[in-house]
């Protein structure tokens, strides 16, 4: 399988550096244009899936790509991002105020710690691994493109090159980066990792 994941494009709590998790927050003018521009960035790639997470954010990014690629987008459920519980709508600043014993703890733990009313590190992981090994059986051979969110896709990263969950924040995918990985002898193989060259105008993969 050739998979190309995408990072939903920005939102207003994106831009305020806020985390959203679950909560439905759309994308802004901004986020719908890097949609666009990850959309003809992939419309000459015969994919054959274009799956996405179903929060909005991701959802709306998917169904612009669709209008470039031919694609309708098919939800699934384990590429959302991490339920981040009372995180939500909050910046770092104001979470470190309101919760510094839990931050501490984090600290110390980041892969195992769990939000507080939502999931941890590893709880979602074990999601976005099992979403990617449904899409390994259903497409062997194939090209897929799926949109998730930026905690999601880097989990599934540190999973496929066996980097410590501890280490998840040593990563970073921008709002519309790509990631592409493909099937090797030996395993799985991260070809592109936050690639973003579409969003200054780079021309579409294959031509």
């Amino acid at each position: 399988m050739h998979l190309i994941l995408v990072r939903h494009g920005e939102t207003a709590w994106n831009a305020e550096r806020r985390y959203q998790g679950h909560h439905p927050v759309p994308l802004n003018e901004r986020g719908r244009q890097q949609a666009a521009r990850a959309g003809a960035r992939l419309k000459n790639i015969d994919a054959v899936g274009l799956y996405a997470s179903d929060i909005v954010r991701a959802w709306e990014t998917a169904e612009i790509i669709g209008l470039a690629t031919g694609l309708a987008p098919q939800p699934l459920p384990d590429l959302r991002e991490i339920d981040d519980g009372q995180w939500a709508g909050l910046t770092p600043d104001e979470l470190l105020a309101r919760f510094p014993e839990h931050m501490a703890t984090m600290r110390q733990a980041p892969d195992i710690t769990m939000r507080i009313g939502g999931e941890s590190y590893a709880q979602l992981q074990l999601r976005t691994v099992r979403a990617f090994e449904q899409l390994v059986d259903q497409h062997r051979g194939q090209t897929v493109i799926g949109v998730s969110h930026g905690g999601a896709i880097r989990a599934l990263v540190c999973h496929l090159l066996g980097a410590p969950l501890a280490h998840f924040g040593r990563l970073w995918i921008d709002n519309g980066g790509l990631v592409e990985i493909v099937a090797h002898s030996d395993g799985w193989r991260v070809l592109r990792l936050n690639d973003t060259a579409h969003l200054d105008g780079a021309l579409a993969l294959g031509e």
